[in-house]
């Protein structure tokens, strides 16, 4: 195209009429154009200005964590050269606040107890291998920022320092307290109280851990009550003996620890079986119950024998539930560590919280009383308990206990209260025994003897528990 031609074109486009569709933007297209800036523009402007206070967050938080940390390592200095001075003064929480810049930062220390390294021998050991029941002291520092969003949690940091062996204060001592359960292992959630010292009213409970550990620290120089109760009004705890609060006293001493163990479980219970069809079970021979893990003379003595229920049921509960369970037998007169340990009686296992049908040691006897030959009906019956260990004649045994307001001796016990001609089915406790029956006859009253006062030996041995005829002859 000429020059001439090219500016005739566009001389000629200049001169368009009004209204072609070759025009420039109209008013309203600038407007819509300006609109979508405006709307691509301000998420754009939102997401430069989230930017910039996520790096001030960002920036806020490195600043915090480096706060903990130093904090944390002022701790530690202090707990390697005076760390009875750092629990003394700071044991608890703290706060302080640290400008930087435009921003005041707020620190919090917390100081507390924690279970330390735990050892089978007890709640913890320390740093040179000393078993001990000592816990840690544990170090938390949180630090926040006015600008911190509230949705977020604090920057902190936690440690844990092991005292040196007893120093826990240079001005007081302490307590601690270990919780067991049958099985051995540490019993968690058990409230221990300590009162004192004493003369003074004031108590402090704490619960055991997972562990069974409560740990009393910074008590004054004295003597202490410490107490045991179960963790809830609707679960039973008792101790070896069956207290259900056990308690001792503790002494507390200048800078030391003094420890002492509890053993304490849910309680279990032991339901008798019912005696043989028409057979009685005379209550005052009452019961025993045997374990090699019972303190003392390792046995549990019930005189008279425990009530039975309106369901016809005989239970003993309040039972520590040792795992080797328990011996039962009838008669009150043997020890576990007598020597009269009834071997043919089977163990009656038990189980916290629970209740088990026993394995009972009697011996099922049917009892005549006669005369020349004859049953005789309205004789009492009882029998006298003898200890084959003694030398004296007769060997009565002297361990029966005393019947409150009794006066017959505690070995001589009452088994039938009247005879008939028919034999009398009675369940006798396990021992030696001999049997006395007295009855009036023809006016007179005359007494026999079973064995015969001149047999030797003078008793009847029952503890094999298979049961039996005994004939009781009058003279």
């Amino acid at each position: 195209m000429s020059v001439r031609n090219l500016w005739g074109s566009i001389h000629a486009k200049r001169h368009r009429p009004v209204g072609s569709h070759d025009d420039g933007f109209s008013i309203i297209s600038v407007v819509i154009a300006f609109s979508m800036f405006v709307a691509v523009l301000a998420p754009a402007a939102l997401l430069i200005q989230q930017s910039t206070l996520v790096s001030g967050d960002v920036q806020s938080r490195i600043i915090a964590a480096n706060l903990a940390t130093k904090q944390l390592e002022l701790v530690r200095s202090q707990a390697s050269y005076a760390f009875a001075q750092l629990v003394d003064n700071y044991l608890g929480t703290s706060t302080s606040t640290v400008p930087i810049g435009s921003v005041d930062y707020s620190i919090t220390q917390n100081l507390q107890w924690s279970p330390g390294a735990y050892s089978p021998g007890g709640c913890g050991s320390s740093a040179n291998g000393n078993t001990q029941l000592q816990p840690v002291l544990t170090a938390t520092v949180s630090v926040t920022w006015p600008a911190k969003p509230a949705h977020e949690p604090p920057t902190s940091e936690t440690s844990t320092f092991t005292p040196p062996v007893g120093q826990y204060s240079a001005t007081s001592g302490d307590i601690s307290i270990q919780v067991l359960s049958a099985s051995g292992t540490g019993q968690p959630s058990i409230p221990v109280t300590v009162t004192g010292p004493s003369g003074s009213p004031s108590s402090t409970t704490v619960n055991t851990d997972s562990n069974g550990c409560a740990f009393f620290p910074f008590l004054q120089i004295g003597s202490y009550q410490v107490s045991l109760q179960s963790p809830s009004a609707n679960m039973v705890f008792v101790d070896p003996t069956g207290n259900t609060n056990p308690s001792t006293t503790v002494g507390v001493e200048i800078g030391q620890i003094s420890t002492y163990q509890f053993s304490y479980d849910q309680a279990a219970t032991l339901t008798l079986p019912a005696p043989p069809s028409n057979y009685t079970v005379p209550s005052a021979v009452g019961l025993t119950l045997a374990s090699p893990n019972l303190p003392g003379l390792g046995t549990i003595i019930k005189t008279p024998l425990p009530t039975t229920s309106a369901n016809g049921e005989t239970t003993i509960s309040g039972l520590f539930p040792f795992p080797g369970g328990y011996q039962i037998w009838l008669g009150d007169c043997y020890t576990y560590q007598s020597g009269a340990q009834f071997s043919g009686v089977a163990t009656s296992a038990v189980s916290g919280g629970s209740t088990t049908l026993a394995a009972l040691g009697e011996y099922p006897a049917q009892i005549q009383v006669e005369l020349n030959g004859a049953p005789v009906a309205g004789a009492q019956v009882s029998v006298n308990v003898m200890d084959p260990t003694l030398s004296t004649q007769p060997p009565y045994n002297t361990n029966c206990p005393t019947v409150s307001g009794s006066s017959t001796p505690s070995y001589q016990q009452p088994i039938i209260a009247s005879t008939t001609t028919a034999p009398s089915l009675v369940e006798l406790p396990l021992g030696y025994l001999q049997f006395q029956a007295t009855a009036t006859v023809n006016g007179a009253v005359v007494t026999g003897y079973f064995p015969p006062l001149t047999a030797t030996p003078s008793y009847f041995d029952t503890t094999s528990g298979t049961g039996g005829p005994i004939v009781i002859s009058l003279p």
